[in-house]
């Protein structure tokens, strides 16, 4: 199973922007827009697809 682990989440004036890290390190980053837009993701691990 491939657990993500959250680093950090901010709030912008765009939405709210959370970094999470892979069990095999590397980082993502998602935009999740207040406006209900699509979401916005960065560097997804190819060993999952675990989402927050």
């Amino acid at each position: 199973m491939n657990e993500s682990t959250l680093v950090s989440q901010h709030l912008t004036s765009e939405g709210i922007v959370v970094w999470t890290r892979c069990s095999c390190g590397r980082l993502r980053m998602d935009l999740i827009p207040h406006a209900g837009s699509r979401r916005l993701t960065a560097g997804p691990c190819p060993h999952g697809t675990s989402q927050r």
